[in-house]
């Protein structure tokens, strides 16, 4: 049972709106069920019933904090656009509300309380102290980096955590140690990168081209990747720069294989790289391309120019609409919403699942077994490392390969 009160908003008669404003929930009261009478023997008196009491229902508690915006949308005649602003709060809760359901059919009840972020500092103060939140077992959200640095620095946690679902924030910047770190920090995707290769390719058989624009977030991918690859390696690998793929085909070696790592995110860049690189490997010239991890949610990429240069692509994420747990949800959610289920909510569900299964097995001292609780979800893995003032970061990182002409996971 989950205990969360909801307002439905319908639109155009064909998408349902779950849109939360929680401000009270009742406890559970314990349950009393009376003896059956039985009819007194004669002379005697008729006893009174006598009650018994179940052991009382062990509830487990989160508050969820997203940016519904109610204050900029009038449910009573709001639009599909204004709805729309709040698509990744309402898609997300549906996902995490699916989990809970799940994991109340296996005996444990949840109070899951909703609150509106609205993205404004002062709510986000208010809500930092409010008891209503603070009291919960468990808090998630806020999810964009200005409000979880407001958040982080205004709440007493005590034990407690706080769950940053979606941010690819650094969360050294946070400075909380009772914060959840989700998504993979751009650093981490460097260093799936530098590891990957480190271990799957020998110094002297390749030669590694690093192309890096040297602009600020360039630099972001580009200098971690160094770092990591010159750490894993005691620096066996020489890493040839550039700041761009003009005259490129003067730094590929014919004899070896080409690794040619691009931290660019900027389609006017990417495209006549890729396109150059491309005609070079039709060449006979061995050129395997390692891109950033943006590049998944890339709809401008060619599949077969991407696949013939046997493209890697670090992801945090990966939804595999063939797997059968994957096509579960996607009924469920379809049968509860009436909604093809997006992005968000498939993390919510993940994130729902794994701290709803923590809370229901270890109460609360779950965050003392969060290291040793690894989870397979139906967008990512999750396997949590301490990190000392950064709270906990998810270190499972995907690497997604073309094959087939599409995206998939490299094993």
């Amino acid at each position: 049972m989950i205990l969360v009160p909801n307002r439905l908003l319908q639109l155009n008669g064909n998408r349902v709106f779950v849109v939360l404003l929680v401000i009270f929930f009742s406890s559970c009261s314990k349950r009393i069920l009376p003896v059956p009478e039985s009819a007194p023997e004669k002379g005697q008196v008729k006893k009174q019933p006598v009650s018994k009491e179940l052991p009382a229902i062990t509830v487990r508690s989160m508050a969820l904090i997203l940016p519904f915006n109610l204050d900029k949308v009038n449910p009573a005649n709001a639009s599909a656009t204004e709805i729309s602003k709040s698509a990744l709060a309402i898609d997300f809760y549906q996902g995490l509300k699916l989990a809970l359901d799940s994991l109340s059919l296996e005996g444990t009840n949840f109070k899951l309380q909703v609150f509106d972020s609205r993205e404004n500092e002062l709510q986000i103060v208010n809500l930092a102290r409010a008891q209503s939140v603070l009291n919960n077992d468990l808090i998630i959200g806020p999810i964009f980096p200005e409000s979880i640095k407001t958040f982080s620095e205004f709440a007493d946690l005590k034990e407690k955590l706080e769950v940053s679902p979606l941010a690819a924030a650094d969360p050294r910047q946070f400075a909380n140690p009772n914060l959840v770190t989700i998504t993979n920090t751009i650093d981490q995707h460097a260093g799936k990168i530098a590891d990957y290769i480190n271990r799957n390719y020998k110094p002297d058989k390749v030669n590694l081209i690093l192309i890096n624009t040297l602009s600020n977030d360039d630099k972001k991918y580009a200098d971690p990747f160094k770092n990591y690859l010159n750490q894993f390696s005691k620096n066996r690998f020489v890493i040839n720069e550039k700041t761009n793929a003009i005259g490129l085909e003067n730094y590929l070696s014919a004899d070896k294989v080409n690794l040619v790592i691009i931290v660019s995110t900027d389609r006017d860049f990417i495209l006549p790289s890729i396109d150059r690189l491309y005609k070079l490997s039709q060449g006979g010239i061995q050129i395997e391309v390692f891109g950033h991890p943006n590049w998944a949610k890339a709809q401008f990429l060619n599949s077969e120019k991407m696949q013939g240069l046997n493209t890697r692509i670090t992801s945090s994420y990966f939804i595999d609409y063939k797997a059968g747990n994957v096509k579960q949800f996607v009924s469920r959610y379809r049968d509860e919403y009436g909604l093809e289920p997006k992005e968000f909510a498939f993390k919510g569900f993940d994130t729902g699942f794994y701290f709803g299964k923590l809370l229901a097995q270890y109460g609360s001292q779950y965050a003392r077994y969060m290291s040793n609780s690894k989870y397979k979800g139906l967008h990512n893995r999750f396997q949590f490392v301490k990190v000392a003032n950064s709270g906990y970061l998810n270190s499972e990182l995907m690497i997604l390969k073309y094959q087939g002409f599409e995206l998939k996971v490299e094993e």
